[in-house]
């Protein structure tokens, strides 16, 4: 059995109107205030992982300062991506997609048209993390962890839970199943991607 740590990054500071933003003042906040809750649970053994994108590499620096621990970047752990390059239409497909099944995702017009298999994104996220070895710890983003949860409770929806900011939310991984632990905080206001 092996424990698996997801990881939001810390709030971005042009949430969806950009492509690959850093953090806002807020999200470095976020992001020192998990370095004491990292400080006291890493152990030095566990796999570091982190999506390629700014927001979670600045989260996992941050996070991780006090350690002495290396953070591998792994695509795959990079969030949903997107049809569209125009940012605000990207921002309405997004805000109708969340809200569906992975099915209705694949067949919205714009997604479908884009020629991404949004379950053969789902289906890469998962089978990484089955190669990992050993506790892990991952950082990642909104859709990546519902994505995760999603197929822990065998829920067909895209969004099953709204991850805050530098929430922990904590798998196990054992026997080719994962199980939900606990999940991370959640934010109940707005989500930005």
């Amino acid at each position: 059995m092996s424990k698996v740590f997801l990881i939001r990054h810390g709030q971005a500071v042009d949430g969806w109107t950009s492509m690959d933003p850093g953090l806002s003042e807020t999200g470095i906040h976020q992001s020192k205030k998990l370095s004491e809750k990292m400080n006291n649970m890493v152990t030095g053994r566990e796999a570091v992982v982190s999506s390629p994108l700014k927001r979670c590499l600045e989260t996992a620096n941050i996070a991780l300062a006090k350690l002495d621990v290396n953070i591998n970047i792994d695509n795959t752990f990079a969030e949903l991506p997107s049809p569209i390059s125009d940012l605000n239409k990207r921002v309405v497909w997004l805000k109708r997609v969340l809200p569906l099944t992975w099915e209705e995702l694949e067949n919205d017009p714009v997604s479908a048209s884009s020629c991404i298999s949004y379950s053969s994104w789902r289906e890469d996220v998962i089978r990484s993390l089955f190669k990992l070895k050993g506790d892990s710890i991952i950082f990642s983003h909104y859709v990546v962890i519902n994505s995760v949860i999603g197929w822990a409770l065998n829920s067909n929806k895209v969004v099953n839970f709204n991850p805050a900011n530098c929430s922990i939310t904590e798998l196990e991984i054992n026997k080719g199943k994962i199980s939900v632990s606990s999940l991370g905080d959640e934010n109940l206001s707005k989500v930005n991607i």
